[in-house]
């Protein structure tokens, strides 16, 4: 193994992507609690009362969308190493083209797929309906 990369560009840019998934992860983690929070919290559902009944598809395909970016962004995290790897003159089992490629479509699916399932939680605030008691007279 050399004692400088080979290519020192690799794993500045990888640092970068990175940090971006990272961010992306941890923002898709902490939204996958905003639908219950929002029932719950603004919307005043006890937490003796099951939360299902009010819980719409937006909210299921806000759940898959950042659930998916979550895994996604785990994926693009372990690719990367193998792209520091290749910065490092370490062989691996694919072509840097294709990993490059890989690496490119793994990271706009983290994205697109975190910016899809904030908008369905939006949706999902916007159109879900709670029965409220009628008030007494």
């Amino acid at each position: 193994m050399a004692d400088e990369p080979v290519d020192r560009w690799r794993i500045e840019t990888n640092d970068r992507y990175s940090k971006i998934v990272s961010s992306v992860i941890s923002l898709a983690t902490g939204a996958l609690v905003l639908p219950a929070l929002f029932l719950r919290q603004f919307l005043g559902i006890p937490t003796e009362k099951a939360l299902a009944p009010f819980l719409t598809c937006a909210a299921y395909a806000s759940w898959i969308c950042l659930g998916c970016s979550v895994l996604f962004g785990l994926l693009y995290s372990w690719l990367s190493v193998k792209w520091v790897k290749l910065a490092w003159g370490q062989k691996i089992a694919v072509s840097e083209h294709f990993l490059e490629w890989v690496l490119d479509v793994v990271f706009v699916l983290v994205v697109l797929l975190f910016l899809v399932g904030i908008a369905a939680s939006v949706w999902f605030f916007a159109t879900v309906r709670v029965a409220c008691p009628t008030p007494p007279r």
